[in-house]
């Protein structure tokens, strides 16, 4: 069971209940669409582009590493020219999420961000790669080093380019 982190100073009290008390959602989130998602679609990325942990949310489709049922899941994201960054912190929990799996297993997906939508290959960074990113990641969306602070896991990145 992942240990509840204490509320970073640059979160409000009522954001950080509502982060930490629905986090453990986030892994049966797969199991069907999110209403975030739906809305992030319905508007062509008019609503939920800023509502994931309150940062700048994307759409990354993956594969199904066991299904191999595509899945469409809402993530905070970096981007820096044609690259987006993903992290998957999920929410500081014990266990990887799913798209994690999925494009370790088939890296390629697509991504979606406002109303722009395209194939991408995905490659995971590590090791001094990681560690020189890192930095940049989190001062991007602080959260993600908040939470690996208070995690033993070290979360996944992957950088998503076109292809």
């Amino acid at each position: 069971m992942a240990v509840r982190p204490p509320k970073p100073d640059f979160m409000g009290e009522e954001a950080w209940e509502a982060l930490v008390t629905g986090r453990h959602a986030l892994i049966e989130s797969r199991k069907q669409p999110s209403q975030h998602a739906a809305a992030y679609l319905q508007t062509n990325g008019g609503e939920g582009t800023d509502i994931t942990q309150g940062g700048p949310t994307c759409l990354l489709w993956s594969t199904g590493a066991k299904s191999g049922k595509e899945r469409c899941t809402p993530l905070n994201y970096y981007q820096d020219g044609d690259k987006v960054y993903v992290v998957g912190s999920l929410a500081g929990l014990d266990v990887h999420p799913h798209w994690v799996k999925n494009l370790e297993a088939k890296p390629e997906g697509e991504v979606q961000i406002y109303d722009k939508r395209w194939a991408v290959k995905a490659r995971k960074i590590s090791g001094a790669e990681r560690e020189k990113l890192w930095p940049t990641l989190t001062a991007h969306f602080p959260l993600w080093g908040h939470f690996q602070k208070y995690q033993e896991r070290e979360f996944q990145v992957f950088e998503l380019t076109p292809r």
